[in-house]
């Protein structure tokens, strides 16, 4: 689990990357908006899917 949310962290410093460009008007920022919104989206459904798998870990320590 600690994997999955250390490469979603490095995801998502990825998109602040592209971010700074959107924000700024550098060179490249047409193209960098769309990469943010997809690693963005991408991150929310990985985030989520984690979030059940915790769950999931939860309930099974309870049931010990």
């Amino acid at each position: 689990m600690r994997d999955k949310l250390e490469q979603i962290l490095k995801e998502l410093q990825q998109a602040m990357l592209d971010l700074e460009k959107v924000e700024t008007g550098a060179y490249g920022y047409k193209s960098a908006a769309p990469r943010a919104r997809k690693i963005l989206m991408e991150s929310t459904k990985k985030l989520r899917d984690l979030r059940v798998e915790i769950q999931e870990k939860k309930k099974e320590h309870e049931e010990k």
